[in-house]
């Protein structure tokens, strides 16, 4: 996982340089990053790809507001 958190900050990094802006880089904690993955694999579990799509969704959300609510 922390592979695919690298990749994206360099993502995040480029657009950042390029449109001169600034996009707050992600950095889950394990915790966001269990409860993430029970949350998805549930909903896969109980309700097929329609509720993982909206529990995936879920998660997103909520990770994108705990990363905008952190202070640096």
């Amino acid at each position: 996982m922390h592979a695919f958190v690298g990749k994206l900050n360099g993502s995040f990094e480029k657009i950042n340089k390029f449109f001169r802006v600034s996009i707050q880089l992600p950095n889950p904690s394990q915790k966001t990053i269990r409860v993430g993955t029970v949350f998805g694999t549930v909903f896969g579990l109980i309700g097929g790809f329609k509720w993982s799509t909206i529990g995936g969704l879920l998660v997103v959300l909520s990770n994108l507001g705990n990363l905008l609510s952190k202070k640096k």
